[in-house]
């Protein structure tokens, strides 16, 4: 997989909860799509039938308020990768959350300690 489409399937596991509250009509698409993926098929391949902007994200979130409850606490020291290693997704968990999820695979990220 190139860097590339890597940091889209990244891109596009991470913002799945968002693309699932807003896919309307489209929702049996977007799941047949991510069952596409968790069956090791090429991101490119899956976005071209559905026509989601994934870099339109921060559109869909410029209005949104933060809430204090979404206000993270310190980092955890670690770092969270992709449960299956099918893309180069990373995230750091913080003090009262729970862990990352991937939704495209329906597992927590793995959790790597620093060292």
């Amino acid at each position: 997989m190139e860097p590339a489409d890597s940091d889209l399937h990244a891109e596009f596991c991470r913002e799945l909860a968002t693309f699932r509250l807003l896919s309307g009509s489209r929702r049996a698409a977007l799941e047949q799509a991510v069952r596409r993926l968790r069956e090791g098929a090429a991101i490119d391949e899956v976005l071209d039938g559905l026509g989601f902007g994934l870099l339109d994200r921060q559109n869909l979130r410029g209005g949104l308020p933060t809430r204090a409850a979404d206000t993270p606490g310190p980092p955890v020291p670690g770092t969270y990768l992709c449960p299956v290693g099918a893309c180069h997704r990373t995230e750091k968990r913080y003090a009262g959350h729970g862990p990352p999820e991937c939704l495209v695979h329906e597992r927590v990220l793995t959790f790597v300690p620093d060292a």
